[in-house]
């Protein structure tokens, strides 16, 4: 099984960012709370099943993405719901903004002909997202939370080049 996913062709500079986000979730397992830890998880595992998804010969069946893609989904709503609970406003809004990218990532890959029905509309709120999350990363800077700020520009980095491939999404024509 290793073996076909160890064979399968995946640019160095997206195993680059996987590697930080993957000890990004020690950093918050030592530096942060134990709710940050498992949402940095929690969302390194979601991004690799998205990716998964896409590639062609991964020797998992599709089923079994999806289940486990709906329970890791489970606990990010779980952490989210701890993050309201105990007032981390900037989490809240995070979380809401990355629901979104989801919402509209979701819209992408099972509804495509609504996404064809109105390219602009999905255009102009995919923009709105990402300008969002640039936003919190500028909130954290502000805050002086400079961990968070950097990990959200990390993960703004992976789902612009890993997910979106955002240079060539701003190209597209607006229609």
């Amino acid at each position: 099984m290793f073996n076909k996913i160890s064979a399968l062709p995946y640019p160095k500079f997206k195993l680059a960012i996987l590697a930080l986000l993957t000890l990004n979730v020690f950093i918050y397992a030592i530096n942060d709370t134990m709710t940050s830890a498992v949402d940095a998880l929690v969302w390194v595992a979601l991004l690799m099943m998205f990716e998964l998804e896409t590639l062609k010969g991964v020797p998992i069946a599709s089923r079994t993405l999806h289940r486990i893609r709906n329970a890791l989904i489970i606990v990010i709503v779980l952490v989210f719901g701890s993050y309201i609970r105990d007032n981390e406003w900037l989490d809240v809004a995070n979380s809401l903004l990355w629901f979104a990218l989801i919402a509209l990532l979701e819209l992408e890959v099972r509804w495509p002909s609504k996404v064809l029905q109105y390219p602009q509309a999905f255009w102009l709120t995919t923009v709105a997202v990402f300008t969002g999350l640039v936003a919190m990363v500028a909130a954290w800077i502000w805050q002086a939370d400079w961990l968070d700020a950097y990990d959200a520009a990390l993960w703004i980095a992976a789902f612009a080049t890993i997910e979106v491939d955002i240079f060539r999404f701003l190209q597209r024509k607006r229609g």
